[in-house]
C-alpha cells in the first residue's frame, strides 16, 4: 500500500524469512560463516542459538543459497515436533527415500535410521554431502530423540558417510544439550545470533530498505534510537515497527519518520511484539 509512496520496489520488511533483503550485519555474517565452516569443513554438526526473532531461520536459509550443490540436499526441517521415528523418517524421505516409511515411522526410529543410513550413503557415492537442518530444535524435550541424533552422527564414523548436522533454536536448546552430553560434545561449535545493536540497527534498517530499492531515508536517526530501544534489537520486532511506521507515515503524508513516530506505532502493536525491549 505505502510501496510507491517511498519508492519501494517490494515490502521491505516482510513477516516471514526473507533473504532476498539479507542485510549482512555483523552477527548474521559471523553466524552465517561459522555455519559454513563447519558445513565445508566437513566438521560434522554445529549449533547456532539465539533470542526469538534474532534472525536464526533467515540465516539457515540463507545458508543453503550459498552453498555449492556438494553440500546437496538441503533437508531443512522447520516444524520438528514430530516423535522421534517420524523425524527421521522425514528426513530420509527429503532424502530421497520412498514415502512409504512415513506411513510405517511408528514401528520405530531404528527402521528409520537404517533407511536414513542406505540414503546418506547413497548420497556419498555420489560425491555429494547433504545438509540437515533441525530448526526450532528446542522443542525436541524428548532426550530419547536428541540421543537418536547422536546415532545419526554416528555414521559419519568409519565407513566415512560424509554429512553435516545444523541444530538451529532458541538459547533454551544449550540446556537440552546439556541433558544429552555426548550429543553435544559431537558438535563443532555453537554460535550465537546475539540483538542487534544500534549501529548495526541502522545498518539492518537501511539495509532493507536499499534492498527494496528505496533511494529515501525515511527513518531520521532518533527514530532508529526509538527502533533500537523499542525492540531491543531484535530483527523481528525492528521490521514490525518499521512496517507500522512507514503505514502510517504514508497516511499521514510525513516526509521523514521520527522518533516520537515510532513511539507512537509501538502503542499499536502487541506487547509481545516488544518483549525483548522490556
Amino acid at each position: 500500500m505505502y510501496r510507491s509512496y517511498w519508492g519501494l520496489s517490494r515490502p521491505p520488511f516482510p513477516a516471514g524469512p526473507d533473504t532476498e533483503g539479507f542485510v549482512s550485519c555483523h552477527p548474521h555474517q559471523a553466524a552465517l560463516l561459522k555455519l559454513r565452516h563447519t558445513v565445508e569443513a566437513g566438521l560434522g554438526a554445529a549449533a547456532l542459538i539465539g533470542e526469538i526473532g534474532t534472525g536464526k531461520t533467515t540465516v539457515a536459509t540463507r545458508l543453503s543459497e550459498e552453498l555449492s550443490e556438494s553440500f546437496e540436499p538441503f533437508v531443512h526441517v522447520v516444524f520438528p515436533r514430530l516423535s522421534t521415528a517420524e523425524l527421521i523418517a522425514w528426513m530420509a524421505v527429503e532424502l530421497g527415500a520412498d514415502e512409504h516409511l512415513l506411513e510405517t515411522a511408528d514401528e520405530g526410529a531404528d527402521i528409520a535410521l537404517r533407511v536414513m543410513r542406505d540414503q546418506l550413503t547413497e548420497w556419498s557415492r555420489r560425491d555429494r554431502k547433504p545438509v540437515l537442518v533441525i530448526d526450532e530444535a528446542h522443542v525436541l524435550k524428548n532426550s530419547s530423540t536428541l540421543e537418536v541424533l547422536t546415532l545419526l552422527l554416528n555414521f559419519r564414523d568409519p565407513p566415512r558417510i560424509d554429512f553435516t548436522l545444523l541444530l538451529v533454536g532458541h538459547t533454551s536448546l544449550s540446556g537440552l544439550l546439556s541433558r544429552v552430553p555426548q550429543l553435544a560434545d559431537r558438535l563443532s561449535l555453537v554460535a550465537q545470533l546475539p540483538p542487534l545493536t544500534q549501529s548495526e540497527t541502522a545498518e539492518y534498517v537501511n539495509g532493507r530498505l536499499a534492498a527494496a530499492g528505496c533511494t529515501r531515508t525515511p527513518f531520521a536517526p532518533d527514530a532508529v534510537a526509538a527502533l533500537h530501544a523499542l525492540s531491543g534489537g531484535t530483527p523481528r520486532a525492528i521490521g514490525r515497527l518499521c512496517d507500522l511506521a512507514l503505514l502510517v507515515g504514508y497516511a499521514d503524508g510525513l516526509e521523514t519518520i521520527r522518533g516520537d513516530h515510532i513511539h507512537d506505532v509501538a502503542l499499536e502493536l502487541p506487547r509481545a511484539v516488544l518483549r525483548q525491549a522490556s
